[in-house]
């Protein structure tokens, strides 16, 4: 049977190996030492029921009257 936190272990080296950065970077920009940056977007808030783009801060929805979650309850 595989040890899971073995393998877990060496997952962790070798995505924080600076060869395997340095080999990736290289195979995306075609420069070694080239560091990927990810790039968090904010999903943008719509009404569950209709679909309406909301601003955020809303407790209903101005068009069908729906209760967000944005607000806790």
């Amino acid at each position: 049977m595989v040890n899971a936190s073995a393998v877990q272990g060496r997952m962790n080296q070798i995505q924080n190996s600076d060869e395997i950065a340095n080999l990736f970077g290289k195979l995306v920009s075609g420069k070694s030492g080239y560091k990927a940056v990810i790039e968090v977007t904010k999903p943008t808030p719509k009404c569950e029921k209709c679909g309406k783009i909301l601003e955020g801060s809303e407790k209903f929805c101005p068009e069908c009257g729906q209760p967000t979650s944005f607000v806790k309850k």
